[in-house]
């Protein structure tokens, strides 16, 4: 007999459509797709017959202006369109270097403010994580580097992500300070705990793009699954179970996923391009995405979310046995077919 889920998540994926199931290939996904009603190949369909019959009517002043831009899915297609060879992040030494350099940079702490009091990298403001980057948009600047830690680089990563779709220079502090920057040899040589402002300056951002991160950070601080971390547990309950009511997307490298990974996920390796296919993933129901260790899948987390994915990362990502950590930390079962 299936086991019963837990009610919270039958609560966290109530608004989702319970059809189809994760497959191995996104190609597989949307096939499976198309056998359910209003599918997204479908909608591309209606679109291009509503297009069609518009041609043939007559055109009006109104109708021969070009539509206006969709700025936020246009920032998220970007975000990995354009992506970066350091793949926005910068492990802990190299950041101390650039610090030693006097590299011109901002450095952001989004831990909470006690946190951030007991003691900080030198220079660092304090945004904490939540509605507080949104609301402090304009203020960020968008003519520097701007590196951003938190506890585990979970949170971080997605505040990176999202910044940059607003048109910020990014990178994520990797592990963030309590797994990167204070297990640092040397690290209290950077620490202070005088507390620090954003410069008083204004920088502009597209309206679109502040709503939808604005609406981003009350829904992450609202959810059942608050920052949009999934606990293994739950997956875990949710996989036993065999419920078709949710897409597991991995996006560790074909050859690991290849080695193990949870049943029934997909695999598109995180990377620059990858946005094609995170765009054929199905919208009706939430995407779980899981990485090595959670920093990679917040960052895709973040921009699924902005392209209109209920999407989640799962805490910890794959993990290990020896950390503990994420699935396999949990003693949870992979599969290679």
């Amino acid at each position: 007999m299936k086991k019963i889920l837990p009610v919270i998540l039958t609560a966290a994926l109530l608004g989702s459509t319970m059809t189809g199931c994760a497959t191995k290939t996104v190609s597989e996904t949307t096939a499976a797709q198309t056998a359910a009603p209003t599918t997204a190949a479908e909608t591309k369909a209606e679109a291009e017959t509503e297009a069609e019959a518009e041609s043939e009517a007559p055109e009006t002043e109104a109708e021969t202006e070009a539509p206006a831009t969709d700025s936020v899915t246009e920032a998220a297609m970007s975000y990995f369109a354009d992506f970066p060879e350091d793949r926005h992040m910068i492990n802990v030494a190299d950041l101390f270097a650039k610090m030693d350099a006097g590299e011109d940079m901002l450095i952001i702490d989004i831990r909470q403010a006690d946190a951030y009091a007991e003691g900080h990298l030198k220079g660092a403001v304090n945004i904490p994580y939540g509605p507080a980057i949104a609301e402090n948009l304009e203020k960020i600047p968008d003519d520097v580097m701007l590196y951003i830690n938190c506890y585990s680089g979970q949170t971080s990563s997605q505040a990176v992500a999202l910044l940059a779709m607003a048109g910020k220079y990014t990178t994520n502090i990797q592990s963030g300070y309590n797994n990167g920057i204070s297990k640092a040899e040397g690290f209290e040589d950077y620490i202070e705990t005088t507390e620090n402002v954003l410069p008083d300056e204004s920088y502009e951002v597209d309206e679109a793009i502040k709503t939808a991160i604005a609406d981003y950070f009350a829904e992450a601080t609202s959810n059942t699954f608050s920052s949009f971390n999934f606990p293994v547990d739950s997956l875990g309950e949710l996989v036993e179970a065999e419920s078709e009511d949710y897409t597991i997307l991995s996006i560790r490298q074909a050859k690991d996923y290849d080695e193990g990974h949870i049943a029934g996920a997909i695999n598109i390796p995180f990377g620059k391009g990858m946005q094609e296919q995170l765009a054929q993933l199905p919208k009706d129901k939430p995407v779980v995405v899981y990485c090595y260790t959670g920093q990679t899948a917040s960052q895709t987390l973040a921009v699924l979310r902005m392209l209109g994915y209920e999407a989640y990362n799962l805490a910890g990502g794959m993990g290990s046995e020896e950390s503990g950590a994420g699935w396999l930390g949990k003693g949870l079962p992979t599969v290679t077919d």
